[in-house]
């Protein structure tokens, strides 16, 4: 038996058709950054003591993004990463270079077979939430474009989840709520700017402060699903995946 992957099930209010049916969320324990991995790897047979394992882990990373920018696709036991550029050029671009910032230029990862190995012998222990009555952000995307956790600077952003409509009467603490993975910046998209405002959908133009960069995000609301009642304090969700605004 492999590892065990802790899992929460949410029942499933969007599907009206089909009773019963959940959908399940990791149980997350929280972000690992290079120097916790570094640290984890002290912990093995390995000789470390000598090396500055941070500064490591840093080059590597970013010899990896150099090399994928030059035109070459990446492979590690971990991920296998290369570019992809979306876009339209006119006949006027054709024999010059174009900014990035003018074309949908990214980096796009898929699973390598460390990563593959790690989950094939998993299994998933599904736990029922039984009261479920904060927000629950389950997906961000672009609308047009679809791909998740990824927006584009200026373009439309999409919430969906459960429990998500932006109501209350602290309006002022009530919203959806950027801050950025570096660096202390908050931004507030307040209600008034979010159309629809439902339960299960928010969808709102990204303003300029919220520049390209890794982004976490979050909810705050007073709402309780049901539009005539409100909580007396802000409940927040925060989203578990960093999303990437290009």
């Amino acid at each position: 038996m492999g590892t065990t992957i802790r899992g929460i099930a949410h029942l499933n209010e969007l599907t009206k058709d089909v009773v019963a049916d959940y959908y399940v969320k990791p149980e997350l324990k929280g972000t690992l950054h290079a120097d916790d991995i570094v640290a984890r790897l002290a912990k093995r047979e390995i000789a470390t003591h000598n090396v500055d394992g941070r500064a490591f882990v840093t080059l590597f990373m970013q010899e990896c993004a150099a090399a994928v920018v030059e035109g070459y696709n990446v492979v590690t036991d971990l991920f296998h990463a290369g570019i992809s550029v979306h876009g339209v050029a006119h006949s006027k671009d054709l024999g010059r270079t174009i900014p990035a910032s003018q074309l949908d230029v990214r980096v796009h990862f898929t699973q390598g077979a460390v990563a593959h190995a790690a989950i094939s012998g998993a299994s998933v222990a599904v736990a029922e939430q039984l009261a479920p009555t904060g927000p629950d952000i389950q997906s961000v995307c672009n609308p047009t474009l679809g791909e998740p956790n990824a927006l584009s600077a200026g373009g439309m952003a999409l919430v969906q989840g459960l429990r998500i409509a932006v109501r209350g009467d602290q309006a002022e603490a009530i919203g959806v709520y950027f801050s950025s993975v570096v660096g202390s910046r908050e931004v507030r998209i307040p209600a008034a700017q979010l159309s629809p405002n439902t339960p299960t959908k928010l969808q709102f133009v990204l303003p300029p402060t919220v520049t390209p960069g890794e982004w976490r995000l979050s909810v705050r609301t007073q709402s309780t699903g049901n539009s005539a009642s409100f909580t007396k304090e802000v409940r927040e969700c925060l989203y578990p995946f960093t999303v990437a605004v290009v």
